[in-house]
């Protein structure tokens, strides 16, 4: 039974956190005036009590109940919305994540909130609450007015039935009225509730409701049908025969009910669409199938050594099998943007309060996709940019005023797929980059040299705010100036494979775009042949390839150029760069690369193939060595460095 309990609890854990991210999104809405809010509040605030009930967390149920009864009085509209009142909810919300985090962490909710349930009680004005929960009217008259019964089966493995029977409940509410339950709230959450109950509603339309019920998980099977007069038979497998004289159907329900007797005819099955999985099992999976693709790999190679077709034929099928089974798990691998997405609306909120800025924040592609992995590694550098938009490029009111400007700021966060990369945009219309004053503090810093900082162009200065170090803050704040934090967006997105560009104009705004691969797990790669060496490009950093002859081939002041198209190429010779030896070639190609916009020439000796390659990351030790991204192991058992483009041409690229 312990292990259960602990099962249930890491369920709990789970559903609670997605539930407060349900909270932080519709508090925000609330306060930008959409009322409809205040229902999804109202849920989400009752089900996280019923689960804490049931999990035995007193604390954490009577700050839910707390809260949910402050919502009922905003839903009744004994309260007006305003951002005090936003202000002390959310912190009821921030001490509820912090009960989960305890609860996690050491099995207890004990957490002072007196002063929380003080100011919700205070803005209750010492009323006697309300019951939140729709309570559900028994009398004869009352029910005499539905006209559709619903009857409900929850799974059997349903973990908290009381709690999804509330949750039917409200759903049911929002498309129908709700006029009686048997059993009522209070007999659900015994613990002899078998997970069957029936509701009674008032409503015009029958698909609504089945439309409701159909989305609900954790239903095992339901079943809606029409009442006509009170006088009605009980249809369905409950009890046959016609209702006694001056008996009511509700009579009949509730003493079928009681007795437990029979069953509903079966209308609607609902089945399991969709499981939980651990995120290290997924992991797992994925090395897996990397593992296969290296074998897949090797007994092509050996069927191509020793010519057995029947060996070619079985691995050609095999491989159809992998590809289609990669190309499934990277897809249970990806995730949508909205996951890291909706953190920051509350974020913008509270730091505009703080730093008394009106900032409107809209998101837009919440549904574009990324790989898990590079959606958790993007999140921190994302909180960066958008914690900078809100310090430093929206200005105050009174700022915006002058510049003619409205007084409340926009920010904009944009995701989208765009050929075989993931798009993410940040965009305000603050006061935008001082390039001046950039180029100043750089200087300052010693981050580049005066004579560094006249020869640049004002592109290359607005990179600089990337920089270690690099803030144009006089003064460092908990929010900002330390020059810490664009360093880290750069940093990042360039270990993923990406890169980052920035548009500014001084007093209009600021545009900074993200370029990123959506997986970073398997990826096409360039094998490229280095002497007795063998390295692998990243075919997405790759633009084109070719021969290098003494027409193309050019040296200005000693650095060694391509010529491409006519354009000057920086030149680099992988010889060089990894001081191999041994061989000479007798004709050398160049591939193009691309870094933060600029093409580079990498100089091998010839291209091997082109071939899909699993990434294996570099740890301990190996993991300090800059211009690889990892390693990959070919068919025949071979260990292949991986090239990082921006770290291998970045300066301290070998360090």
């Amino acid at each position: 039974m312990e292990g259960d309990m602990e099962e249930y609890k890491q369920e709990f854990i789970q559903e609670a956190r997605e539930y407060l991210d349900l909270m932080n999104q519709n508090f925000i809405k609330l306060e930008n005036g959409d009322l409809n809010a205040i229902n999804e509040i109202f849920r989400v605030a009752h089900t996280i009590k019923g689960m804490a009930g049931f999990m035995g967390y007193k604390n954490l149920e009577d700050l839910c109940h707390k809260l949910e009864s402050a919502m009922g009085k905003v839903r009744d509209g004994e309260i007006e919305i305003t951002s005090e009142i936003v202000d002390v909810m959310l912190k009821a919300v921030d001490a509820i994540e912090e009960m989960i985090n305890k609860i996690e962490e050491e099995d207890s909710d004990d957490i002072n909130v007196s002063d929380i349930i003080s100011d919700l009680s205070e803005f209750m004005q010492e009323k006697k609450d309300k019951e939140q929960v729709r309570e559900v009217d028994l009398s004869k008259e009352s029910f005499g007015n539905a006209n559709i019964r619903v009857d409900v089966y929850l799974s059997e493995d349903c973990i908290m039935k009381s709690v999804r029977a509330a949750l039917v409940v409200e759903n049911l509410s929002e498309v129908s009225e709700i006029l009686a339950v048997i059993p009522d709230e209070n007999d659900m959450e015994k613990e002899d509730f078998d997970g069957h109950f029936t509701v009674f509603i008032k409503a015009p339309d029958v698909s609504k409701i089945e439309d409701v019920m159909s989305k609900i998980a954790e239903v095992d099977r339901f079943e809606v049908s029409l009442l006509e007069e009170q006088k009605t038979e009980v249809k369905g497998e409950i009890e046959a025969g016609e209702v006694r004289e001056g008996e009511t159907e509700w009579d009949k329900a509730k003493e079928v009910k009681e007795e437990g007797r029979g069953k509903l005819l079966k209308k609607k099955d609902r089945k399991f669409e969709s499981i939980r999985v651990n995120i290290a099992q997924l992991d797992t999976i994925m090395n897996l199938v990397g593992e296969l693709v290296i074998s897949k790999g090797r007994l092509l190679q050996i069927a191509t050594e020793y010519d057995i077709p029947e060996l070619k034929e079985a691995v050609s099928i095999m491989d159809k099998s992998i590809t289609s089974l990669q190309d499934e798990i990277m897809q249970i691998r990806m995730v949508k943007v909205e996951r890291v997405f909706n953190k920051f609306p509350r974020m913008v909120r509270d730091l505009a309060r703080k730093l008394g800025k009106k900032v409107e924040f809209v998101m837009e592609g919440l549904d574009t996709e990324l790989d898990r992995t590079v959606l958790d590694e993007i999140s921190d550098p994302l909180i960066h940019l958008v914690r900078n938009a809100v310090d430093h490029g929206i200005e105050s009111p009174e700022e915006r005023k002058a510049a003619g400007k409205s007084e409340v700021g926009r920010i904009r966060l944009a995701a989208w797929r765009e050929k075989n990369n993931i798009i993410i945009e940040l965009e305000d219309d603050g006061r935008g980059l001082d390039v001046e004053k950039i180029k100043q503090k750089a200087v300052e810093k010693g981050i580049i040299t005066p004579a560094e900082a006249e020869s640049m162009s004002e592109d290359e200065l607005k990179m600089l705010i990337f920089a270690p170090g690099f803030s144009t803050k006089d003064k460092a704040t908990e929010i900002s100036g330390r020059g810490v934090g664009m360093d880290v967006v750069k940093t990042t997105v360039e270990k993923l494979g990406g890169s980052v560009r920035i548009s500014s104009k001084k007093g209009e705004g600021t545009k900074i775009r993200i370029h990123l691969p959506p997986t970073v797990a398997i990826i096409k790669s360039l094998l490229v042949k280095v002497g007795h060496e063998t390295y692998a490009i990243p075919i997405s950093s790759v633009i084109e390839a070719l021969y290098v002859t003494e027409d193309n081939w050019k040296v200005i002041h000693g650095n060694p150029f391509l010529i491409v198209r006519g354009k000057l190429v920086p030149a680099f010779k992988l010889r060089d760069l990894f001081n191999v030896v041994d061989g000479k070639p007798e004709r050398e190609v160049g591939i193009i690369v691309e870094k933060e916009g600029e093409r580079y020439a990498l100089i091998a000796d010839t291209i091997a193939e082109q071939q899909e390659i699993v990434i294996k990351p570099l740890t301990g030790y190996l993991a300090k060595i800059r211009g690889f991204s990892g390693v990959t192991i070919l068919g025949d058992g071979r260990v292949v460095p991986i090239l990082d483009i921006s770290s291998l041409l970045g300066g301290d690229r070998l360090a």
